[in-house]
């Protein structure tokens, strides 16, 4: 496992200046705005800095100490992912037709019913409060057109 991971982190580091080298053939700021180079760069740095990390982990690591990792996580937390992966395909699919704003109540109130075991009406105000701060955001200062359902919202 070590000589893999050092073998992938190496890779990553090439990969990472790479992206570096090639985000600088683009403008980093356009204006008062990220250019074109922007994103490319901040992932090369990010990608540098953990793969850094996990060479040093193979370095510092003896054979047999460290963490032991299975290959899958606890079922019952594949559940919650399957769960959230399925209020959020849900989510995707109404969109369209309950429009952004009672799709966003049903979508916060679900996952704080479900999945955080909050009651009912609580989960629904949270929902309902989220949903208005962000539409808010989005249609009056930053000025986006969100998707409008059937009964107008």
């Amino acid at each position: 496992m070590k000589k893999s991971d050092r073998v992938f982190s190496l890779i990553c580091i090439g990969l990472s200046f790479w992206l570096i080298l090639e985000s600088l053939k683009y403008d980093f700021l356009e204006k008062y705005t990220p250019g074109p180079g922007f994103m490319p760069f901040w992932i090369g740095v990010v990608l540098f800095i953990f793969a850094i990390a996990l060479l040093m982990e193979t370095f510092v690591k003896k054979n047999g100490e460290g963490l032991k990792t299975q290959l899958l996580p606890p079922r019952h937390s594949l559940y919650r992912l399957g769960l959230i992966m399925l209020i959020t395909v849900g989510f995707a699919l109404v969109m369209n037709f309950l429009g952004f704003t009672l799709s966003v109540i049903l979508f916060v109130s679900a996952i704080l019913f479900f999945m955080e075991g909050i009651n009912i009406i609580k989960s629904v105000v949270t929902g309902l409060a989220f949903s208005v701060c962000i539409f808010l955001i989005f249609q009056y200062w930053m000025e986006v057109n969100l998707p409008i359902g059937v009964w107008g919202f």
